[in-house]
């Protein structure tokens, strides 16, 4: 039982959720439309207008007829007072022209009197009235367009709140109220989605109010086709006459030709992450080309629009670029308990809360329920009504955590989770990302006499080169420790364009010498993440790793033991490089086989051999130390491998068109760190040893 405080102060800020949830505003007065877009308003006294009292934006203040009529107090006394020239107006007119100018400047009102829409579940056209998250994509546009900036945001979706529907009519109130030559272009994924917009536009044009374009009532307006080529639209009325000077051209990202090149100052680009990907139709050239010669002014307005598909495409990537502030669009998110669609009632309240309170810091599912009693609480602490969270506990009985975190997303992060299971906590992943990644402190070359033999470990040296592929979080230091560096090589697989690169990852473990007591940790002072052939690797690691005070190098030896099909190369090529490596580096790692020679002898192998006896090992122990921070990783590569890396069937590997060379290099250094090697210690100078080889049984590690 909780107590009735915390129970009530529970339900009191639930009640809060929803009054924001539902957005009770009033779009004929404009009253409560400030505090959901965040954006002033103004009261607006006119005594016999229809609408006596409005809050309306600020800027309508400005309007000459506002001021005139504010001044004279009423409809009528304006009439009657001001001196007209060619006769006075009725107050029918004048009532007319404040409707044109507050639509002008009030999009909430235009929309509700002049657009008509067609609801989702009544299944009848409705007067267009904003939700909750359209009023906080129109605030984003508002504050670009009182700045004199292009109005320009990228839309992640997430369920149907009505993003596309906002940003359409936000490109046609543009063209009707303050620019008539405003051009735009819509891009869809595929020509069926093309046709409902055309159906949506063609519909919408049909219901419009021609006086509010200061033409007769009696006008009949339409959107007609500018041309034969099928794409180009304008506004015309019943008699065929255009008028509007602007034009509106839908296409599609399979046909993008027909999009090209046209002159335009606002664009739509559809559900870019389903775009196709293949050369010379690539989403970000179609763009491109579609941009053309759009100017970077305060008429513009860009939209780039889509739910996520996946976590590596070209919309994902812009998202991205476009974090804090960066980039060239505002990024608008909407999460799913932001729809009021996905609420489902609670048969009892009491028992609800109290549910929710009493597992709120368990870790575990409890009962039916999917998900931790911890991950159910975080709902609720990011701002979720209890009745969102009863949905989705009840939606997700049906579908996978990753399903539903594609489906109905609470952060931009979830957004991007593609199907399957990852391997590695996502929260967890992006968690540790924010705290520990870092910039590294150098980057650049790791440079010696020459590029082989000998003289490759001789005289090394660190050049500054900030295209280089050696990047540093700390360089070597020279106290006289042993056991102290750990370098391991996760070799190029392959040599076609999507194969994984080299990774060479350097451990500094002298945290974890007993004099720092039993919370040090190692942690990532170097890598390497880049393409070369297998033989210049192997010499780029034992150049890092003689740097790195002659640490234990560690190659893995799966990839160069296995038949390369593309180059015809195989075991043999392995063991020419291993016996290079072996006559110019003592400190190498050895493993032991699981056959013994014919005196009955172990016997012992180059490398890490990563298998499907030690792969599962190695990576659960990865994951072990993530959830217990028992490492300390600074590289954004590594953790934005470990978001993408996938578990499908039993079976572990990077996402498609991902990579996990990384993850591997991280992988086999944490065992080999913790379970194989000595504790790092002082070596004293009376004693001072060379240790040469040193070997762990990873054949299936039946002795660890």
């Amino acid at each position: 039982m909780i107590a009735d405080a915390i129970y009530n102060e529970i339900i009191a800020e639930n009640e809060r959720r929803w009054k924001r949830l539902r957005a009770e505003y009033d779009p004929v007065t404009g009253e409560g439309v400030a505090e959901l877009t965040g954006l002033k308003r103004v009261k607006l006294e006119i005594p016999d207008f229809a609408i006596p009292v409005q809050w309306v934006p600020s800027s309508m203040m400005d309007n000459k007829l506002i001021k005139e009529v504010k001044r004279a107090g009423t409809i009528e006394k304006y009439i009657t007072t001001k001196k007209w020239k060619y006769g006075a107006p009725t107050k029918d007119e004048v009532e007319r022209r404040i409707r044109r100018i507050r639509h002008k400047h009030d999009f909430v009102f235009w929309a509700y009197f002049c657009i008509w829409i067609k609801h989702k579940t009544l299944k009848k056209r409705v007067r267009f009235e904003l939700n909750l998250n359209q009023l906080i994509a129109l605030g984003e546009c508002e504050r670009m367009f009182a700045q004199h900036e292009p109005i320009s945001f990228i839309l992640l979706k997430a369920r149907q709140w009505g993003g596309s529907t906002f940003s359409f009519f936000l490109q046609i109130w543009r063209m009707f109220k303050w620019n008539e030559f405003h051009s735009f272009a819509i891009a869809a994924h595929t020509s069926s989605a093309s046709q409902t917009i055309l159906t949506m536009l063609i519909r919408t044009i049909k219901d419009y109010p021609a006086w509010d374009l200061g033409l007769p009532d009696v006008t009949k307006l339409r959107l007609a086709p500018a041309d034969s080529s099928g794409h180009a639209f304008c506004i015309k009325d019943q008699s065929g006459k255009q008028v509007l000077e602007g034009f509106i051209y839908i296409g599609t990202a399979e046909k993008p030709d027909t999009l090209r090149s046209k002159d335009i100052s606002g664009a739509h680009y559809s559900e870019v992450g389903v775009w196709p990907d293949t050369p010379g139709k690539q989403a970000e050239d179609i763009i491109a080309d579609i941009e053309g010669g759009m100017t970077e002014d305060e008429d513009t307005i860009r939209v780039m629009e889509s739910t996520a598909k996946s976590s590596d495409d070209y919309f994902a990537e812009v998202w991205k670029s476009c974090a804090d502030g960066k980039g060239g669009y505002r990024q608008i998110f909407v999460p799913s308990r932001d729809v009021i669609f996905d609420n489902r009632k609670i048969d009892d309240m009491r028992e609800f809360v109290e549910w929710l309170v009493e597992h709120k810091d368990e870790d575990v599912p409890s009962g039916k329920w999917k998900d931790s009693g911890k991950y159910h609480w975080w709902l609720w602490e990011i701002g979720s009504t209890l009745e969102h969270i009863n949905w989705y506990r009840h939606r997700r009985l049906r579908l996978s955590f990753a399903k539903m975190c594609n489906e109905a997303p609470e952060t931009p992060e979830q957004a991007f989770f593609t199907a399957g299971n990852h391997v590695f906590d996502p929260f967890l992943v992006a968690a540790k990302s924010k705290k520990n990644s870092r910039r590294p402190e150098f980057v650049g070359d790791l440079v010696a006499e020459g590029e082989k033999g000998k003289e490759a470990l001789k005289n090394i040296r660190f050049i500054p080169n900030a295209t280089g592929n050696l990047r540093i979080w700390e360089k070597p230091d020279d106290s006289p420790v042993r056991d102290r560096y750990i370098v391991i090589l996760d070799p190029r697989r392959g040599a076609s364009e999507g194969a994984d690169p080299a990774c060479i990852t350097v451990i500094d473990r002298l945290l974890m010498m007993p004099d720092f007591g039993l919370d040090g940790r190692p942690g990532v002072v170097a890598e390497m993440n880049y393409k070369a052939d297998p033989d210049l690797q192997a010499y780029d690691a034992m150049r890092l790793a003689k740097w790195y005070n002659n640490a234990l190098l560690v190659i893995e030896s799966n990839t160069m033991e296995q038949l390369n099909e593309e180059r015809n190369v195989g075991i043999d090529s392995f063991e020419y490089i291993m016996d290079i490596v072996s006559k110019l580096y003592d400190n190498l790692y050895m493993r032991s086989a699981p056959e013994e020679d014919v005196n009955g002898n172990k016997i012992y192998k180059w490398g890490f051999h990563t298998n499907r006896a030690t792969k599962p090992k190695i990576i659960n122990f990865m994951k072990e130390c993530l959830r217990d921070d028992l490492w300390d990783e600074p590289s954004e590569l590594c953790y934005l491998q470990m978001a993408s890396y996938m578990e499908d069937h039993g079976k572990t590997d990077a996402e498609h068109g991902k990579h996990d060379d990384i993850v591997m290099s991280r992988a086999i250094g944490l065992w080999i760190c913790f379970k194989e090697m000595d504790l790092p210690a002082w070596i004293a100078p009376q004693h001072e040893e060379k240790k040469d080889i040193i070997s762990g049984d990873t054949s299936g590690m039946t002795n660890l």
